[in-house]
């Protein structure tokens, strides 16, 4: 009887639905916004400028991907897909408190990801305030600038409150604990993160990296003309060459880009620990003799190269750098001038694509020995 009364109520029951597991398509590009005060509107635009590029040129074995937090502790994942000449956009997650100051929210957003757009590779923009490095909440007194009606937004400071701002180790953190681990590109639609500590922070969680090593106009990357370039694959060189030609003819023409090939950073950190126990302990570096990529006073981001240069004369040593810079750095432009909010119009006379903090003594350097990169280097 046991056995029959089992059989029967075996029988009655109704199959469970079989989960649907997406298909797993050839690249999944994700386009992250997340909660930065002043920049939502710039963000609306950058989608739609992306919408429009995908209608052109979406790919079947692609998915596109928007992550934006449109107001504080809400975000909405939607996914932009190509239809009939159309780009059709649905809303498919929409949850709360995702805590993105912290590595376990960065994670959980891309396991949402990975989820339902599960792919051989991924890509991420991330559009948001930048300051490179710099520890959260060290600038307390830079929001004031963004409220200057005559003075044109850039992108230019970390969130105007601590409250929202991601360190780069948060980040990296939270990458490597995804089921992503790791992307082919993250382009940073931020200011001053072309920097040589920002890539060696991530150079075991995406293998290129572009970025602007000076403050970019709130406007970002023109995904209208440069966004058919991260379809079907990064195009790096021409990434750059298309964002330098529409800045070029900006309202002020001033915009500075780099691709960055992350697999050229640990022999580059081996070169500059070799080198900073080569050189004479008494030898400074006048960091107003260098080309500085700022507004700040004092200066905080200088040019790479030019740093490197007025640390050694060694022919030998300066040839291997340069070696190495090749590598590391295989497309960048800049327009003559940057711009920077406190600064204005500055003139570009050295340009090696990426920045350092080395040789600076802004109050901000008090936790520069914590970084990765100086931890390697010295």
């Amino acid at each position: 009887m046991c056995v029959l009364t089992f059989f029967c109520l075996s029988a009655c029951k109704e199959d469970p639905e079989e989960e649907i597991v997406p298909e797993t398509v050839e690249r999944t590009i994700i386009m992250f916004f997340p909660w930065s005060n002043n920049l939502k509107p710039c963000f609306i635009q950058n989608i739609n400028d992306f919408k429009q590029v995908i209608r052109q040129y979406g790919l079947e074995n692609e998915r596109y991907v928007v992550c934006i937090e449109n107001n504080p502790g809400i975000v909405d994942i939607i996914e932009l897909r190509p239809f009939s000449g159309n780009c059709l956009e649905e809303n498919v997650e929409h949850y709360f408190d995702p805590n993105f100051t912290n590595s376990d929210g960065i994670a959980d957003l891309l396991d949402r990801v990975y989820a339902k757009y599960p792919s051989h590779s991924y890509s991420m923009t991330v559009g948001c305030h930048g300051t490179a490095w710099v520890a959260a909440g060290a600038f307390t007194t830079r929001s004031a600038a963004l409220t200057l009606d005559e003075v044109p937004q850039t992108r230019y400071i970390g969130g105007t409150s601590s409250v929202y701002q991601i360190e780069i180790s948060t980040l990296r953190r939270g990458i490597q604990k995804s089921k992503i681990q790791k992307f082919d590109m993250i382009l940073f639609d931020n200011c001053y993160m072309s920097s040589i500590e920002v890539a060696y922070e991530l150079k075991d969680v995406c293998s290129h990296i572009v970025a602007y090593p000076t403050e970019v106009m709130a406007y970002g990357f023109p995904y209208q003309i440069s966004g058919k370039y991260l379809i079907g694959g990064n195009d790096y060189e021409n990434i750059c060459e298309s964002f330098y030609r529409f800045y070029l003819n900006y309202e002020k023409p001033c915009g500075t880009i780099s691709a960055i090939n992350c697999v050229a950073l640990d022999t580059l950190a081996r070169f500059m620990k070799k080198l900073n126990q080569s050189v004479d302990t008494t030898v400074h570096v006048d960091v107003m003799s260098l080309q500085r990529f700022d507004g700040y006073d004092p200066v905080l981001f200088v040019d790479y190269s030019d740093y490197v240069y007025h640390l050694t004369d060694d022919t030998m040593m300066l040839g291997e750098f340069e070696n190495l810079m090749s590598v590391l750095i295989p497309y960048k432009r800049n327009t003559p001038n940057y711009f920077s909010t406190l600064g204005g119009l500055t003139p570009i006379e050295k340009y090696s694509g990426i920045s350092t903090s080395e040789p600076c003594e802004h109050p901000a350097m008090s936790t520069y020995k914590q970084t990765s990169w100086y931890i390697a280097t010295h």
